[in-house]
């Protein structure tokens, strides 16, 4: 049994790396099997839908686990700390996840219906549970909820912006200085 864990781990593993590589839709399943080092066939084995299974099991699996990241911002004891707290868990994340998830931005367009489902289902999970979150500093449910997806606007917006096009190499702006100026501006709303 570890065996097939591990064998379905690998690819997995393989599958993003492509992805992230060539793109989704010019991956195919045998490019990921040849690679891995397995046949087609094994590999229908470990993901029966093919292509889209490996797709499912990449979100899954290969983009940064957004909701522990929330768990992590817990000792919270104000909205502020919450918001700091939420910007330093996502700064922390590792560049070959934040890789990941621009490529996911980059293929959103090309995606089908289904696919795009996939991605929508996982950040309403995660936007839910940052407004479960805020609840305890925010008693009207929609107003967390609004907070929230602000909250993880300007945290994407500012991952893309000094991460994927690397501004932080040309500034000497301070990240924590920008956290901390947005949980202050965003907490003196509340």
């Amino acid at each position: 049994m570890p065996e097939r864990i591990n064998r379905r781990d690998n690819i997995v593993d393989v599958a993003a790396k492509l992805f992230v590589q060539n793109g989704y839709d010019a991956t195919s399943v045998r490019q990921i099997a040849d690679v891995v080092g397995v046949t087609e066939a094994a590999l229908y084995y470990h993901f029966k839908d093919g292509k889209r299974e490996l797709l499912e099991a990449v979100i899954e699996c290969q983009i940064p686990d957004l909701l522990n990241i929330v768990d992590e911002c817990g000792s919270a004891e104000t909205l502020q700390d919450f918001i700091v707290q939420f910007g330093q868990q996502m700064m922390a994340l590792n560049p070959k996840r934040v890789e990941k998830l621009r490529w996911m931005v980059t293929e959103f367009p090309r995606m089908t219906a289904e696919e795009r489902a996939l991605l929508h289902h996982k950040q309403l999970a995660f936007q839910n549970r940052v407004a479960a979150a805020l609840e305890r500093f925010i008693s009207d449910p929609t107003q967390a909820r609004t907070t929230a997806a602000a909250i993880i606007c300007l945290m994407y917006g500012y991952g893309f912006l000094f991460v994927s096009l690397d501004l932080q190499s040309v500034t000497d702006v301070d990240k924590n200085d920008i956290i901390q100026l947005l949980a202050q501006g965003m907490a003196a709303t509340r």
